[in-house]
């Protein structure tokens, strides 16, 4: 979504919801959209200062990495950033940021798009390792069957010897 600077007097309310078509998919992740994404944005300006801030709310499917089964996932994420024309960027090769310059986005003309910045704060939030529960007991590497729904009888894993020095170390 497009917004104009100029319509923008001090505060602006953007309601709305990305597709799946508009939202771009990347193949790093396994993340399926089920319904599109919504938000509800307050853009506020002052000075040549953009605020956009809100909630995105999220409904996907991805692959359990313990036990590789589908679940659906639900995130209510707050997107907080701020936004200074890109003029104001500083032309030195090399500076030293600190931890407010994180936060700072730039951009150049008169508008803003905000899909962006949507898509960068869902993909931001999507866990590193998703599990379908905290309890999952995932696949066992012996044969290969799902120890959520079907009992196993392998033996455990021998420990190797580094993993016994590991836990001597530790103790």
């Amino acid at each position: 979504m497009l917004i104009r600077l100029t319509e923008i007097e001090d505060i602006l309310v953007v309601k709305g919801e990305m597709d799946t078509q508009r939202f771009p998919r990347t193949d790093d992740t396994e993340l399926t959209l089920l319904k599109p994404v919504r938000y509800e944005l307050t853009v506020a300006k002052f000075d040549d200062t953009v605020s956009i801030e809100g909630p995105v709310t999220v409904e996907a499917s991805m692959a359990c990495s313990r036990c590789l089964e589908e679940y659906n996932l639900s995130m209510s994420l707050q997107m907080a950033i701020k936004l200074t024309p890109k003029s104001t960027l500083p032309e030195a090769a090399e500076m030293e940021l600190h931890n407010d310059d994180l936060d700072v986005y730039y951009y150049e003309g008169d508008e803003i798009d905000l899909d962006p910045f949507i898509y960068e704060e869902v993909m931001l939030s999507i866990p590193v390792r998703p599990l379908c529960r905290e309890e999952c007991k995932g696949i066992c590497p012996t044969c290969g069957r799902n120890r959520n729904t079907e009992p196993c009888d392998c033996p455990e894993a021998p420990s190797s010897l580094l993993g016994e020095k590991l836990k001597s170390f530790l103790n």
